[in-house]
Order: structure tokens, then sequence, then C-alpha cells
């Protein structure tokens, strides 16, 4: 969008200090300026609240000392400001190409998106290992696009291993489920230990069993550190114990924690040495 200038104060300095404003000095009797001023009132136009088109023709009197101000010879002359400083410039009626060029060059860095943020703060809970903060972001991230089966089977691997019917729930209500088949087999895996962990599945009556239902239980209960390392021995002892079950668990294990969180970061190395 474009505006011609009114009032320096508020549609150059004060506008300038929360989006880059873009100066087009102009004035009617000026060829090239009727060239440009199309284009670059154009890209203004698909420009969004990325930057500010302000037209300044030089014909009115009070737009004098703007000019003298940036020191324009002549026109068509486009100057760019952000927060009192002069970003960039040039002269003359450049074409459409090379004006994109020179946005590209010189406007600064887009503030990312409401759901670009989420997504960083969503990836800085797992590596920091907050389960909790990871599962709050994954549900705003869920609701603010309720179509998105992506959105949906990650909300329900963090839910997992504490809240599986809810997390049954949503991954029932994907769309496509054909397309989270690994996701669904991460469910299938987490209820299978909360049934050793209370005892419902029976387990195969040998050594291993005690402290693979110790590591199942660490795993509901949110030790997980525990869990991995209790997993990691049984699969290191006899890896067709339980249907090699304590490789399926870590899996699952890594899956539902992320792979930047600590315990996948401090026991993947392990476990892939376990499985050799």
């Amino acid at each position: 969008m474009s505006y011609e200038v009114t009032d320096i104060k508020t549609d150059i300095i004060d506008a300038s200090q929360h989006t880059p404003v873009v100066l087009d000095f102009w004035a009617e009797w000026c060829g090239p300026c009727r060239t440009l001023g199309p284009v670059i009132e154009r890209l203004a136009s698909k420009a969004g609240n990325r930057w500010k088109l302000v037209k300044v023709d030089l014909e009115n009197p009070n737009n004098q000392s703007l000019a003298a101000q940036f020191q324009i010879r002549s026109i068509p002359a486009v100057r760019m400001i952000f927060q009192g400083k002069l970003l960039g410039q040039f002269d003359g009626a450049l074409p459409e190409p090379e004006i994109k060029k020179w946005l590209d060059a010189h406007l600064p860095e887009a503030p990312p998106s409401e759901e670009e943020a989420l997504r960083e703060d969503f990836e800085e809970a797992i590596a920091a290992g907050d389960r909790d903060r990871a599962l709050a972001i994954a549900r705003k991230l869920a609701d603010a696009e309720p179509e998105s089966d992506e959105l949906k089977a990650e909300l329900a691997l963090q839910l997992l291993p504490a809240q599986i019917t809810e997390a049954k729930e949503v991954m029932d209500s994907l769309k496509n489920p054909e397309a989270f088949l690994l996701e669904k087999e991460m469910l299938d895996t987490i209820v299978r230990l909360a049934g050793i962990s209370s005892g419902d599945v029976p387990l195969p009556g040998n050594g291993l069993s005690i402290p693979y239902r110790e590591a199942a239980v660490h795993l509901m209960e949110g030790r997980f550190s525990e869990a991995a390392e209790g997993m990691i021995n049984v699969l290191m002892a006899d890896r067709s114990f339980e249907d090699d079950g304590a490789r399926k668990a870590c899996v699952a294990l890594f899956r539902i924690l992320g792979e930047k969180h600590p315990v996948t970061r401090d026991y993947r190395r392990r476990f892939s040495m376990a499985l050799y």
C-alpha cells in the first residue's frame, strides 16, 4: 500500500519505527517518475506489512525540506529508512526485477509469523526436555490448523505416554491415517507398554521379565532416562525378548520425546550400538 506524505512525523518518522518505509520522490512533470511509480506501487500492494511506500511529491513546497534532508538532486529517487537509519537508496527508473533485488537486499529480515514462532518455541521446549511446554505448544498449533493431520499426529505423540486415551482420539480423527502408520505404531507400542507396566500383559517367565517390566513402569511414570537405560540393557541381553520389545520401546520413546530431547541425545548412540 502507498501513501502520499501528509505529515512527515506521522507518515515517515513514526511509521518507520515499526515498518521499513520506502520513500518515492517524484513529480508529475517527470517522465521517468511516471514509469517508476506504477511499478513500485504494484510491489507495495503485494508487500503486506513487510514495508510501506510513501510518495513524496516535490511539487508540494512542504516537501522541499524532506528532499533536502535526503539530498535529493534528481528524480525519481527512492530511499528506504527504518528506525531512524537509511537502509538503501537508488536513483532513476529501475525495471521491476532490479527493484525486487534492491528490496530483498535492503529490507531487514522479516519477523517470524506466529506459527513459525510457535514451532521455534516447540523445538526449544523439546531441547530443554520440557514436555509440558511442548505439549501446550503442540495443542496451540493443532488448534490453529484443525485440518492438519501432521499437527494432530505430533500432538498425539506429545500426549504420550501419560494421556493415552486422548492420544487415541486424536489419531482416530486423522483424515488420512495411512500417511501416519509410524505414529500409529508408536501409539500401539506405548499402549502395550502401559499394559506391561500394570501387569495386564503377561511376560515370558525368565530373568528379563522383571527389568523389562520395571523399564516399562519407568517410561509410563515419565522417568525416561531410567526407561531408556533399562530397555537398552534388556536389548543387549536378548534382542528377541518379548518379540523385539525393547527395541520397539526405545524407538517409541525417542520418537515421542523428539530427537533433540536430552534423553534421546544421551541414549541414541548406546541404543544404536546395542543393535549390533
